[in-house]
């Protein structure tokens, strides 16, 4: 689910419209939302015609209804001709999936066509996802007595994406992203975005209202909302694709996460302890091996992408267990995974009630170190263990277990 600020279909050189267009001709199915701030603005300041704004809201009045009417279509038309001129295979299609009623504004307003999204039609719109179109929801729908009501594009993002229980929302604006913190952090909880928003009561009501739409749609159920700033050329595919990403991101729970593995997980596990770049002490494991041993590996998935594992070993006597194949996919390297595992992992120890964890190291290991770990003697290890192994290569780290 992607929503588009108006002001970037007036931007000729955003590569957004191409980025679309990339996701949508790869198997990623778009819903878009389209904005037409900028183009009602404009005509209407061209037809000499004053408006105003309730919350950052361009209020409709009727008498400016057929030149909105006008400026949205024709925002609605520029976008589908440009998501056309991508390829034949692209498939963008629009039309009235929803229906809308009177909005009640605070202000006192002679008469006015700003709507609220009441309906949607899930089944029709299911079914033009599912047939790969790129569905494109420009910001008015239709009532009762086929009356045109003007919505807010924030508020007709926020229904569809909860509706149909998107796994994303993302917001490509063109303003600037607000600074949460000294960090820069770009990955935010709802419940400190709303902190943040407490702190900053001078932010502007438009950004405060597209925040707590984000905010709101993830407590609703929607996985993920992002916010880019679209005039950022890529900040779509890099936001997606890399794992840094290129906005900000906002979930009502962390989306980094430790837990056991999975028989799903099984090629990822492999993948990712067969790399070539990984450490000389991670012993590599044969697929039967892991697929026998699966439910004593850890993982650490970010947004359910494994990029990190590591292997517990009790020893039969229950006095110790070893902390192996600790491997972090390259590219989330240097990010504390690593430290991550390795606590999840003396905890899991600690509830089976040994008294030793342990690992092998070919060079000294700072990330055992601040885990607690030190070098011991590998005289203090299970009589098992110092039977099958040589230490001649290796550091010992062990801690004790409360």
């Amino acid at each position: 689910m992607i929503q588009l600020s108006g002001d970037l279909l007036e931007i000729h050189n955003s590569r957004v419209i191409e980025d679309l267009a990339l996701l949508q001709q790869v198997g990623i199915r778009i819903v878009l939302v389209h904005g037409a701030e900028t183009q009602i603005s404009k005509l209407l300041a061209a037809e000499g015609h004053d408006y105003q704004t309730e919350d950052g809201v361009l209020v409709a009045e009727k008498k400016h209804l057929a030149l909105i009417e006008q400026a949205i279509s024709s925002a609605n038309w520029k976008l589908l001709s440009k998501l056309r001129s991508c390829g034949k295979q692209l498939q963008p299609v629009t039309g009235h999936f929803l229906s809308a009623e009177k909005k009640n504004l605070a202000g006192d307003f002679a008469s006015h066509c700003n709507g609220n999204v009441c309906g949607l039609e899930l089944k029709t719109l299911r079914q033009a996802i599912a047939d790969s179109k790129l569905v494109i929801l420009p910001p008015f729908s239709l009532g009762e007595k086929g009356r045109l009501w003007i919505l807010d594009a924030n508020q007709l993002a926020f229904e569809v994406a909860t509706r149909l229980r998107a796994k994303k929302l993302i917001v490509l604006d063109t303003a600037a992203l607000p600074h949460f913190a000294e960090n820069d952090s770009s990955e935010m909880t709802t419940d400190s975005v709303q902190q943040w928003l407490n702190k900053n009561p001078e932010l502007p009501q438009a950004q405060r209202l597209q925040l707590s739409s984000l905010t709101e749609a993830c407590v609703r159920g929607v996985e993920r909302c992002h916010l880019l700033d679209g005039r950022v050329e890529g900040a779509l595919l890099a936001e997606l694709l890399t794992p840094k990403g290129a906005g900000v991101m906002i979930t009502n729970s962390s989306y980094k996460r430790t837990r056991p593995a999975r028989l799903s997980d099984l090629q990822s596990i492999l993948g990712i302890l067969n790399s070539p770049v990984q450490h000389a002490a991670v012993v590599l494991r044969s697929e039967s091996y892991i697929e026998q041993q699966i439910e004593n590996y850890l993982v650490f998935c970010v947004d359910e992408d494994v990029v990190g594992c590591c292997e517990i070993i009790i020893f039969p006597d229950g006095s110790a267990a070893e902390i192996a194949s600790l491997a972090v996919d390259k590219a989330y390297r240097n990010q504390g995974i690593g430290s991550e595992l390795i606590q999840a992992a003396t905890e899991k120890i600690r509830s089976s009630a040994c008294k030793l964890a342990f690992a092998l190291s070919t060079a000294s290991s700072h990330v055992f170190t601040q885990c607690g770990f030190r070098a011991i003697s590998p005289e203090e290890l299970p009589e098992e263990k110092r039977k099958n192994y040589d230490f001649q290569e290796s550091i010992v780290y062990g801690r004790k277990i409360n």
